[in-house]
């Protein structure tokens, strides 16, 4: 019992302690408020701060329009207004006194289950107190000092007050702030005459502006509006024929939509996610931000945007590691489709001397192991090398590459190149783009940079330097570079690559006449023959151009058509980018070509053998082949397919009136015996045949008769016919003597 009482004393103890830790955190965290009489809301300035954007030549191209927005009283706004906002964000309003326990505690019980921050709890006031007085961060202190303003702000300001100020001050994306300003932008209309779908529409976008966006995401905008709707007839603020008439309405926004330029987006993305802030705090604290943007170049593509079908492109300067030009949502994570293949099933292969562009391999159905992908047009091309198979985009020699490799070393090249791969990841499938997570747009342009640079990563920057609104930087560009492949092994993909361009699965591209321009193409599509994803990459020394379309809803009905795929509608926009591109910049440079890569001839009659054999001195022109390799893995076996011809000897005989031509030799010839009299110019046919023995009985000729004997080497059957000789004759006389040398084929182009 002693030592039962001495456990729960100290476990006591424990529960004080912790108690008394907990508590003077808690005090310490709140006396770290700067100004704890600093909530006043009658005397608040909510738009004070605008952020000024830069091109790659300090010209300035973008202020938001900050100090140009306006507040409303909430009484002037019709009652579903502010009750849309409540019923989606924060039920209890009217009954809390800042925080909701209860929420509280059932988030916290969620998230400790979920392992991760699945469920907030912050009820309205807290959001306005985050919003106006403190960051964005997410640790333990930030949300004490938020609990603590968000109960001395209940004790000071009526309900009315606080839900009018937190209308006029949340942020709704596409540089709205505030429900009068957004309401202005997205329908054109004040926020005193918003009808229920509208309000509704708002209240859902301001959860994350960017995924809600009437713009950008309407289908999920839609799904929230009408989630929205659901709560307030849930919460009988309206009625059920109100309710269905409301979810009825078409998401319409207004004809003159102030809508951000794409490139600005993402500017304010990037700019979100390095300085780890919100899109709201970014623009509403003073920051300047300088970027790479060559203004020129973005006018022109940015007229590429289309208004309907989702779309993205990024311009990268490979020397400089700068994003020079953009539209679209360029950090959407989408499935890499092939473009994924050089990285996963060639590079590692070449690295190790599995393979070169020259190795034989066989596209035809086959079964790895339950896994049966098919290529793209349903067919199969059967032998045929590595470099058709690239340029070609065939699946089932791609499959089959990254067989021939460990797995993890593959995976793990693929991602030190930028490809976003898991663990999950780590089957054949990845081959063919199939990832769990999928890469960014610009991570992907970004591995294709590196191949330009032959083999070196470096850092892909949009944004050059922020500095806040003191003047003090707070973020410079790095300039980061590692070599993560060989020099040999991307120029020889890249020379793949500008086959691809030329006539694979880019060939849409040979219309620019660029001889430096290498490409890759890759689609995803959908179980129903539709895709929802089309990449065309193109590069040359200077630049990387990327070009996709896709539909990133997840509705079927969105989906691009069956024509519609990397070769067809990227690989169209990708030539009106170099269009403007080249008419900025038309730098000529070919990929400069490492000491350690060669060009070797081959034997053609041995790749169909599938053997990587040299030519020899004797091959003709038209069995040979010529390809890169690394010198370090190339071939050093010479073929023996032409060689020269081992010469019989002839034997003749005479014997009671008769003449016997005979011999005997290690390869087959053909052979053809001719008679031409005297009188005549034309050869008579005698006999033929093919075979390594001769043996003619002939009447010994008159004098005016002479036979001829035609012989040729016969290495094969399969080359002979295909090949030419030149004639050699053997004449025999009357007198049974040869004239002229008995000669024949060396199989040499002569």
């Amino acid at each position: 019992m002693k030592k039962i009482a001495k456990c729960f004393l100290i476990l006591f103890l424990l529960v004080v302690l912790i108690i008394l830790s907990a508590g003077i955190y808690v005090i310490v965290t709140i006396r770290q408020i700067s100004n704890p009489d600093i909530i006043n809301l009658d005397n608040l300035n909510l738009y004070n701060n605008q952020y000024e954007i830069y091109d790659s030549e300090n010209k300035h191209i973008s202020t938001n329009s900050i100090a140009g927005q306006k507040t409303i009283e909430i009484e002037s706004v019709p009652d579903f207004v502010p009750q849309a906002f409540v019923s989606i964000e924060d039920k209890t309003f009217y009954q809390h006194s800042g925080l909701n326990y209860g929420r509280i505690i059932k988030a916290g019980v969620t998230n400790l289950l979920s392992g991760y921050a699945k469920e907030g709890a912050s009820t309205i006031t807290q959001q306005l107190i985050k919003n106006i007085y403190l960051t964005n961060e997410k640790t333990l202190s930030r949300k004490i000092q938020e609990a603590y303003l968000a109960l001395k702000l209940e004790q000071g300001y009526p309900k009315e007050k606080i839900l009018e100020t937190y209308l006029n001050a949340i942020y709704f994306g596409n540089g709205s702030f505030g429900i009068e300003s957004a309401a202005q932008n997205y329908f054109g209309k004040s926020a005193a005459s918003l009808t229920l779908p509208e309000a509704a529409t708002l209240a859902g976008i301001i959860k994350s502006p960017k995924t809600y966006s009437p713009i950008f995401n309407p289908q999920n905008c839609l799904e929230r509006r009408n989630l929205v709707l659901k709560n307030m007839l849930d919460d009988k603020v309206i009625t059920e024929p109100e309710y269905l008439a409301a979810t009825q309405a078409e998401l319409k926004t207004s004809d003159n939509l102030n809508n951000f330029d794409d490139y600005i987006q993402e500017i304010l993305r990037e700019t979100s996610s390095i300085l780890n802030k919100s899109e709201r705090d970014v623009s509403c604290s003073g920051y300047k931000i300088y970027t790479n943007i060559n203004s020129k170049l973005q006018d022109k593509i940015a007229k590429l945007k289309s208004e309907t079908k989702e779309n993205a492109a990024l311009v990268i300067d490979n020397e400089k590691g700068k994003i020079i030009a953009t539209f679209g949502n360029i950090s959407e994570r989408r499935q890499p489709a092939s473009t994924i293949k050089p990285f996963v099933c060639y590079a590692p292969n070449f690295e190790t001397g599995n393979l070169s562009p020259a190795t034989p391999i066989n596209d035809d159905a086959t079964n790895f192991g339950g896994y049966s992908p098919r290529n793209a047009n349903g067919k199969y091309i059967g032998w045929t090398d590595v470099r058709t198979a690239l340029s070609q985009s065939l699946n089932i020699p791609a499959v089959k590459a990254l067989s021939y490799i460990d797995l993890d070393y593959a995976i793990n090249y693929a991602k030190k190149c930028g490809f976003e791969l898991q663990n999950s990841d780590k089957n054949l499938a990845v081959a063919l783009g199939a990832t769990q997570t999928g890469t960014r747009i610009k991570e992907i342009a970004s591995a294709y940079s590196l191949l330009a640079n032959l083999g070196c990563k470096k850092s892909i920057n949009l944004i050059n330097k922020i500095t806040d609104h003191t003047g003090k930087t707070v973020f410079l560009a790095p300039n980061n570079s590692e070599n993560v492949m060989s020099p040999e092994t991307a120029y020889m993909i890249n020379d793949v690559l500008k086959d691809c361009a030329l006539d694979g699965t880019a060939k849409k591209l040979n219309t620019l006449n660029m001889s430096n321009l290498a490409a890759k193409t890759g689609t995803f599509g959908a179980n129903d023959g539709t895709n929802t994803d089309a990449w065309c990459v193109s590069f040359t020394p200077k630049f990387t151009v990327l070009s996709w379309y896709g539909n990133t809803s997840g509705k079927a009905e969105n989906n691009l058509s069956k024509t519609e795929n990397g070769g067809t509608i990227s690989a169209r926009q990708s030539v009106k980018i170099w269009e403007s591109l080249t008419s900025i910049c038309d730098d000529k440079r070919d990929f400069a070509c490492p000491t350690n890569v060669s060009t070797y001839s081959l034997d053609t009659l041995s790749l169909g053998q599938q053997k990587l054999e040299l030519a020899n001195e004797l091959t003709p022109e038209r069995y040979k082949k010529s390809d890169l390799f690394n010198t370090k893995f190339a071939p050093v076996k010479v073929s023996n397919n032409f060689k020269i011809a081992t010469i019989p000897i002839l034997n003749l005989t005479k014997n009671q009136g008769k003449l016997t031509l005979d011999w005997e030799a290690e390869e087959i010839y053909n052979y053809h015996l001719y008679a031409k009299t005297k009188n005549s110019q034309n050869l008579l046919s005698i006999i033929s045949g093919s075979d390594k023995k001769l043996n003619f009985v002939l009447d010994i000729p008159t004098e005016t008769t002479e036979y001829y004997l035609l012989v040729k080497s016969k290495f094969s059957d399969n080359v002979s016919e295909q090949t030419e000789s030149k004639t050699y004759y053997v004449s025999i006389s009357n007198l049974g003597e040869t004239k002229g040398k008995f000669g024949f084929w060396k199989r040499k182009t002569e």
